[in-house]
């Protein structure tokens, strides 16, 4: 109570004595430095244990204004700081800290899309298709511009899509062999069908796991074992004319599509391959700390992603110009009021083909900043991470296969030729966690600033309540001018 009173008492007695004496602004600043909480400004204007040298009193002026303007140098870039980027992140890994393994885990979904888009007897059986189609890929607007589809060549084909003759025209169903699951066949482990196929710009692919039904354990044990067959009797000229054949492999979540994934992984007849998978997750912060949207969860190439998000982006740009896409999107229900139809061949050679190769001009422009696509990062990411070693397959293993080849081979050379293998395990069953935690905030700013005004200073919190007080009734002191004796400030 008495500490209280005294310094009710000295408050009381400073303010009614400024404002009753007039005093002038050195007196005033003099009286703040006896009661302030900041340590070494009353050293200024009072006598030390070194006494009252002048030179005294000015050195430990010239060492707090030396410590202000540091202080001050280093609170604006703080604040700078702070206002550009208001949060500071890092990923990090999460291990996996369940005490119980799972007992399984999902397999991802194996998208395999064959090099060969149409077969060769596909282009035998419907005349001049194959030439129209050589010309409608080699993506050169000028060449597609000048057909003319009322040509009794060309007629048949000016209602027919892009995405028709991937679909019909694609490799047979009968390419896929076998999918087998340890000792059991893929069909017999699920009750719906364990593939799928998938239209895309890559051709008709196989869409293996659709639903992500199929779960295994980790190593041999729990392998998922595919065989495909290439059928290079079935491959065009055009096909014949590139340096790879065989298929582009893809793993990933069931929720999101091959058409939007621009990796991948070559993997040619005559081999057999080893796919070690691991499972991903990676969670990333929303703002004002990250910059993922959370409300981008699907669209029309289902689960949303940056790479579905640029595949929308282009069809919008196809939609906008020719009211068309190359291929319909499989989740066109997700974007409402918007028909995403595939373009014809005629509307694809007279106008698709100029307006994607000019959006694709346009988004791989590297000195563009703005590509006209908002794709901001997604908030929660699956991805499986593979490492793939291969081996040829053995003339004795042919051998024995010989005999169960399609129709039209019979050999041994025919399976080394023609037969690919791919054999998929998970090396570990631990899910491998990478989450964006924030390692800068308010708190941390608040820190930054209280330990500068601290160490050089000697001023909290406290200490700008005091100078505030103090500015505010200097200014009121100033702009009123002196009040009457028997005022007293409260």
């Amino acid at each position: 109570q008495r500490r209280v009173r005294g310094v009710l008492n000295y408050y009381t007695n400073y303010y009614y004595k400024s404002n009753l004496r007039a005093m002038t602004l050195y007196q005033d600043v003099k009286a703040f430095s006896d009661g302030t909480t900041a340590h070494g400004v009353k050293f200024i204007f009072h006598p030390t244990v070194h006494g009252s040298n002048k030179i005294v009193r000015i050195m430990f002026l010239m060492i707090w204004l030396t410590a202000v303007c540091y202080a001050m140098f280093v609170m604006v870039k703080a604040v700078n700081n702070y206002v550009g980027k208001p949060t500071g992140t890092k990923f990090q890994v999460i291990a996996n800290t369940q005490k119980e393994k799972p007992s399984s885990i999902q397999f991802p979904t194996i998208s395999v899309c064959p090099h060969n888009a149409v077969r060769r007897s596909y282009f035998s059986e419907n005349d001049d298709l194959e030439e129209l189609w050589n010309e409608l890929d080699s993506w050169d607007p000028e060449l597609t511009e000048a057909l003319d589809f009322s040509s009794e060549k060309l007629n048949k084909y000016q209602n027919w899509t892009y995405e028709k003759v991937i679909k019909e025209g694609g490799p047979r169903a009968s390419s896929f062999l076998q999918c087998e699951q340890f000792i059991s066949l893929c069909e017999e482990v699920i009750p719906e069908p364990y593939y799928e196929r998938e239209a895309s710009l890559s051709g008709n692919c196989f869409r293996i796991n659709p639903r992500g039904l199929l779960r295994g354990k980790g190593g041999d044990y729990g392998k998922m074992q595919l065989m495909f067959f290439a059928d290079l009797n079935e491959y065009s000229d055009s096909t014949r004319r590139e340096p790879q054949y065989g298929y582009t492999v893809v793993f990933h979540d069931h929720e999101s599509y091959s058409s939007t994934i621009p990796s991948g992984f070559w993997m040619s007849p005559g081999s057999i391959y080893k796919v070690d998978l691991s499972l991903n997750q990676e969670f990333r912060e929303p703002p004002p700390a990250g910059t993922c949207d959370p409300t981008m969860v699907n669209n029309t190439y289902g689960r949303y992603e940056e790479n579905s998000c640029i595949a929308q982006c282009r069809d919008d740009a196809l939609m906008e110009a020719c009211d068309c896409v190359h291929i319909s999107p499989p989740h066109p229900l997700n974007t409402p009021g918007k028909d995403y139809k595939a373009c014809t061949l005629q509307q694809w050679a007279h106008c698709g083909l100029k307006a994607y190769k000019e959006w694709v001009v346009a988004y791989a422009d590297v000195n563009k900043v703005s590509t006209g696509c908002n794709c901001p990062s997604t908030c929660e990411e699956i991805t499986y991470k593979a490492q793939m070693s291969s081996s040829a397959l053995s003339k004795f293993y042919a051998e024995a296969k010989a005999h169960r080849l399609p129709p039209g081979y019979s050999t041994a050379k025919d399976v080394l030729e023609n037969l690919l293998i791919i054999d998929i395990l998970f090396t570990s069953m631990q899910v491998s966690e990478v989450r964006e935690i924030v390692t800068y905030g308010w708190g941390n700013f608040l820190g930054d600033v209280g330990g500068v005004l601290g160490l050089f200073l000697g001023a909290s919190m406290f200490t700008i309540i005091e100078m505030l007080e103090f500015v505010i009734l200097g200014a009121w002191k100033a702009c009123c001018g002196k009040p009457k004796k028997h005022q007293v400030l409260t």
